[in-house]
């Protein structure tokens, strides 16, 4: 037998072990997973969240030991840096990267497809994008990860965030609309309008939710966020509950889903708990971020706050999430800013994962009740 076939069967067994280890242990109990991105593999990161009870996560897509601080604000979206498109993911790194997550006890459920910017922006390589897009689904697939989340905007409004205070000083991120309404479109972005978009995002889904079903992966698309309808000459296309019922239309696939974000759905004045029973009732919630705002003018103007101080009701949310059978990950995805708090802003995620993990608690205790 030659090197490279042992090879290949050697990494061909390793695939189907991780495969059948994260199928089997997602599979345990269909209750809600309260769980948690991560962003670097360290011990002290994946020890934190272990001693914290989170046992299923959303997995990196490259291998990093180094922990970095998460800024309360995000930093200002210039568009694409090159014309590059999406790279093909390195096998061996997910594969070393599953393993590490798997001996620290941790269950990856999720993992994050990267940014479209080729397929998104109309660009000379968007072909070659959706070939990668697809080769990296199919791995997924290979890996036992049940779910993909992507983004769809050309470019982020993030210049519209700030940073503010809260009781006793913690620090708290804000969203405001008039700060970036007069921007003028950026040289190597331009404008992009709504139609455009989606056409773009029809074309990505009728050529990928096959291949996704194939694979047993299900796509979940995060609202633009923040949810206003253009920035600096860029629409938008996906800011609203009825643009996520007409995503989930536009290719009819379970595996064509959204992320379910109780703070967006918040921003939109909407009521997260209804849009949970009406997406979460045909099976089209595939990823969940859980966390609270509160809303001075709908889609332009919010707070993000801790959990237990936004106009969101969290308690009622994870009943409706217990109600509609959901089952894949429940993550807070932000946190606020605690004075003195660690490079992994540790304080800020045990208040959310504790407040979670107790919401979940008292949900299910209903049920069993």
């Amino acid at each position: 037998m030659t090197v490279a076939r042992r090879d290949l069967l050697r990494d061909a067994a390793a695939l189907a072990v991780l495969s059948a280890a994260i199928r089997s242990a997602g599979a345990q109990g269909e209750g809600l997973k309260v769980g948690k991105g991560l962003r670097d593999l360290s011990d002290e990161t994946l020890d934190f969240f272990r001693m914290l009870g989170v046992r299923h996560v959303a997995m990196p897509s490259s291998y990093s030991l180094t922990r970095r601080r998460r800024g309360l604000v995000p930093a200002t979206d210039t568009g694409p840096r090159s014309d590059a498109p999406m790279a093909v993911w390195d096998r061996e790194e997910l594969i070393r990267i599953q393993e590490r997550l798997t001996k620290k006890g941790l269950v990856p459920l999720m993992v994050r497809l990267g940014r479209l910017q080729q397929v998104i922006h109309g660009g000379p390589s968007a072909a070659a994008e959706l070939d990668a897009v697809k080769a990296n689904v199919r791995f997924a697939g290979d890996l036992g990860i049940p779910v993909m989340e992507y983004s769809f905007t050309a470019l982020r409004g993030s210049e519209g965030y700030g940073r503010t205070v809260g009781h006793g000083g913690i620090g708290l991120r804000d969203y405001d609309e008039a700060r970036t309404r007069d921007l003028p479109p950026l040289t190597n972005v331009g404008t992009h309008n709504r139609e455009q978009l989606w056409e773009r995002l029809h074309g990505f889904l009728r050529e990928v939710i096959p291949v996704a079903e194939q694979a047993g992966v299900r796509l979940a698309m995060h609202p633009n966020d923040p949810p206003i309808p253009s920035y600096r000459g860029v629409a938008q296309p996906v800011r609203s509950i009825s643009d996520q019922r007409e995503l989930i239309e536009l290719v009819n696939s379970p595996a064509n889903g959204i992320t379910l974000d109780t703070g967006v759905t918040t921003e939109m004045g909407e009521d997260a708990v209804e849009a949970i029973r009406f997406f979460g009732g045909r099976d089209r919630i595939n990823h969940v971020h859980f966390r609270n705002v509160q809303v001075e003018v709908p889609y332009y103007k919010y707070l993000e706050v801790p959990h237990d101080a936004g106009d969101c009701d969290m308690l009622a949310c994870m009943r409706a999430f217990r109600e509609v059978g959901y089952r894949y990950l429940l993550i807070p995805d932000h946190t606020p800013e605690f004075t003195d708090d660690t490079i992994g802003s540790e304080m800020g995620w045990a208040f959310a994962i504790g407040y979670l993990s107790a919401l979940r608690h008292a949900a299910e205790s209903e049920r069993s009740g």
